[in-house]
């Protein structure tokens, strides 16, 4: 059981990797088209909030059966999964405004979806190294 937990979380983190790539590649393929930029960076939004949800509730539940305790690794994601939604929700009023100054926010965008997924990834990659 507590490796089907395992693979839940596991493919949550995957999915919320697929998300972020998603949210940093629409606004590219969308330059032209705000209207429907603004669309689906908001369908990304939700979606992103979505999946942190389910990656944060599964690691919690591994947490739960697994460990009690507190090692290194998840002190790690217990951090990533706080600085993430930090940065989220940020990103729309960043984006709002240099929407509304008539920037199309690309720069923006990558930098912040950026610094998440390489959040995301980096938290990943400790994890499964210990």
């Amino acid at each position: 059981m507590l490796d089907e937990i395992i693979a839940y979380h596991r493919w949550a983190v995957y999915g919320l990797l697929i998300v972020l790539t998603f949210n940093m590649v629409v606004p590219y393929v969308l330059r032209t088209r705000m209207p429907k930029m603004i669309f689906w960076t908001r369908i990304g939004y939700f979606a992103f909030w979505a999946l942190w949800t389910m990656t944060v509730f599964g690691g919690l539940i591994v947490w739960i059966f697994k460990l009690r305790e507190m090692p290194p690794d998840v002190i790690t994601m217990m951090a990533g999964a706080v600085v993430l939604p930090g940065i989220e929700s940020v990103r729309p009023f960043k984006l709002k405004t240099s929407w509304r100054s008539g920037e199309d926010g690309i720069t923006t965008n990558t930098r912040m979806v950026g610094a998440e997924w390489l959040i995301t990834l980096a938290v990943t990659v400790y994890a499964l190294m210990i």
